[in-house]
């Protein structure tokens, strides 16, 4: 799944959203996770309470930039997409 995240994030980041950025991936279980990524600083987790420490397909995943631009990315069977 970090893979997915980091992918997620790199993709926005070219884009030209600014870091630090905040992600949120929810999972139609109820899982939630919430992660600050600041460039020169470890993943900071906000977040993270999971139900039976798993995710489901698909998850949709929020990025936020510090001016509040904001992108929609859905994770479903290895496919990325944006919105």
């Amino acid at each position: 799944m970090e893979e997915y995240f980091q992918k997620a994030l790199s993709h926005c980041i070219d884009i030209g959203m600014k870091q630090p950025c905040i992600l949120c991936a929810v999972s139609p279980n109820g899982s939630v996770l919430a992660i600050r990524f600041n460039e020169g600083h470890d993943p900071d987790p906000l977040t993270e309470p999971f139900e039976n420490d798993t995710f489901t397909a698909p998850l949709n995943l929020m990025v936020v930039d510090r001016d509040g631009k904001a992108m929609r990315v859905v994770i479903n069977r290895g496919e990325i997409s944006y919105h």
